[in-house]
């Protein structure tokens, strides 16, 4: 027999307050990296550019400043398009994050842009900035990289919270060795899937033959729009018939990633109660996984703590 939500509401805060006194490796274990982009279009100039950093140790000659700038201009152009909008700490961390002033470096890049008129710098609702890919900033991109870059200027930030949880799970996914796709590059149909069964994702993990529906949650929801995502994880979580996000990557894997507790509390309760209604199994349960990421009001995220939603949280409470 299951214990009540108020037994759950205890029992999730207690075995997820626990991770952070083990080492625990959640969810994000190394994949394959992203696939090599091509090179063949490229000029002469933006190939050196993308050549990785040798070892200055082996080389004679450090590598020239102006190939390390404009390097880092096309990465950070390209994340730009990519996530749609990314603040400096998320620039940081996704290039300079083996650098110990990463975020310095993030932001004198991001000025120094700004003031060529590459980004777009918007004031973020509750303090910080988001920046965003200007005019001039997708010409330097599709210029070099043959690619269908646009200009931010009419993005709409959404809810920002809820795109930094997003985007910051993504983030660590990609310095993780994931394939990632965006949540950006889902709601502008640069994904292999924006809708399924009525649900868009809030990005995808691709990685060693297997897809993972990332699911966000930064507020309480109703108890209607908490049964459907069960109804979705219990229709397309099946190891006979999985369903296919690509012809190479079937849905092996749901995530649901919540800013706060109360929300990670309710989505485990709806759980709880479908696994007492026998509406879902417990290998189902067992391929979803819970994550707690506290983001600040500025989209700072706290240190994430990752679990398994039946052996860490229905299980113990039976």
């Amino acid at each position: 027999m299951i214990r009540t939500e108020r037994c759950t509401c205890m029992l999730v805060s207690r075995v997820l307050r626990s991770y952070t006194k083990q080492e625990h490796k959640g969810v994000l274990y190394p994949r394959h990296m992203e696939t090599p982009m091509s090179t063949d279009n490229l000029s002469p100039f933006a190939q050196a550019a993308l050549t990785p950093v040798p070892d200055c140790e082996a080389e004679s000659l450090p590598l020239d400043k102006r190939i390390i700038g404009e390097r880092n201009r096309l990465t950070l152009c390209r994340y730009l398009h990519r996530f749609g909008w990314l603040t400096s700490r998320m620039v940081a961390r996704l290039v300079w994050d083996d650098f110990s002033q990463g975020w310095p470096m993030a932001r004198r890049t991001l000025k120094a842009l700004q003031d060529d008129g590459m980004v777009i710098k918007r004031a973020l609702p509750q303090g910080g900035d988001a920046y965003l890919l200007s005019a001039k900033g997708a010409r330097f991109l599709n210029e070099r990289e043959g690619l269908d870059a646009c200009s931010g200027q009419g993005l709409t930030l959404g809810n920002p919270i809820h795109r930094a949880c997003s985007n910051w799970y993504l983030i660590d996914a990609l310095r993780n060795g994931w394939q990632v796709i965006t949540e950006h590059e889902i709601s502008t149909d640069r994904g292999p899937v924006r809708v399924l069964d009525g649900k868009q994702p809030d990005g995808i993990l691709l990685g060693e033959g297997e897809a993972v529906w990332l699911e966000c949650e930064h507020s309480w929801k109703a108890i209607k729009a908490r049964n459907s995502a069960v109804s979705f994880c219990a229709r397309h979580l099946d190891q006979d018939n999985m369903t296919l996000i690509t012809p190479d990557y079937p849905l092996r894997q749901v995530t649901v990633v919540a800013t706060n507790m109360d929300a990670l509390r309710h989505m485990a309760a709806s759980f709880q109660k479908a696994y007492a209604d026998r509406t879902i199994s417990e290998g189902q349960l067992q391929m979803i996984n819970v994550s707690l990421l506290p983001i600040s009001r500025s989209l700072v995220p706290s240190e994430r703590v990752d679990g398994n939603l039946w052996f860490d949280v229905i299980l113990p409470a039976m």
